[in-house]
């Protein structure tokens, strides 16, 4: 015979429900709910978008799915990473706030398009009432704009060396700006046997008017004698010779390139 029962275990209030055949109990469920509650986590971030080395801010909410008067206690662990897998540090909130917030924020000059999209992951960790959960959110990061700026260690003049220094900035993710930069030197006028290039190696590129750029910058050294000035001479008593700096920055997946020219002329 079996018969469906509700009975009481001995030093437990909660009523159970169960089927006793033959006077043992074969099967029984709580008939009581669990006290703890579902959690949703979402995770959003200051910027839909951003460039190379802007600063961000990720966010999480905590919500309880049955919202009651008891207030939402816990931690969170960040977790940012590039596409790569590459850990990014980011400061963090681990504490959630009386509205069930915390946040991770990223430093300006770290994020880069090289490396995107970022993962920002926030796991919860649940308290004593609600459960823990996870939520995430995908930065997308896209190549900055560049600006090229040329010095020359002195206006050129006829038969004299020239320093060329090209700085490659970019607001706040300068630092991180890598690349090469393309030297294109023009003068009419030359001293025999002394190209109007920058001098020095760098294999296999040809003319050696590609320079690395580090810290910002790529330096070309023009020797003496890339730009003359021809002597007067009767047909012509004022002669002078115009001279052309220009330089590319070639960018990369991060950064965009960008160039910049310097014109002059040089008179006898």
């Amino acid at each position: 015979m079996i018969v469906k029962r509700v009975f009481r275990l001995a030093g437990m209030g909660a009523a159970l429900s169960g089927l006793i055949v033959g006077g043992a109990v074969v099967a029984a469920a709580p008939a009581f709910a669990s006290t703890t509650n579902a959690t949703t986590s979402t995770v959003t971030a200051s910027k839909a978008t951003m460039t190379s080395g802007q600063p961000v801010a990720f966010k999480v909410a905590v919500v309880p799915a049955k919202v009651g008067t008891t207030k939402i206690t816990g931690t969170v662990a960040w977790t940012v990473t590039g596409h790569d897998g590459t850990v990014v540090p980011c400061t963090t909130e681990v504490l959630l706030s009386s509205g069930g917030v915390a946040k991770c924020s990223i430093d300006k000059g770290i994020l880069l398009a090289g490396n995107s999209p970022y993962v920002a992951s926030a796991v919860y960790s649940g308290d004593a009432t609600f459960d823990s959960s996870t939520g995430s959110f995908s930065e997308p990061v896209t190549p900055t704009t560049t600006r090229v700026k040329i010095a020359l260690s002195a206006t050129p003049t006829s038969g004299a060396a020239t320093v060329v220094t090209v700085t490659v900035v970019d607001g706040p993710a300068t630092d991180l700006i890598s690349g090469n930069v393309v030297f294109t030197i023009g003068s009419q006028y030359h001293q025999s046997g002394v190209a109007a290039r920058c001098t020095g190696t760098l294999t296999p590129v040809a003319n050696n008017n590609v320079k690395v750029v580090s810290a910002q910058t790529a330096v070309c050294t023009l020797p003496a004698g890339w730009m003359i000035v021809p002597r007067a001479t009767t047909s012509n008593p004022k002669p002078a010779n115009g001279w052309s700096i220009s330089a590319v920055y070639t960018g990369n997946a991060s950064f965009v390139t960008s160039y910049a020219t310097k014109l002059g002329t040089a008179k006898f």
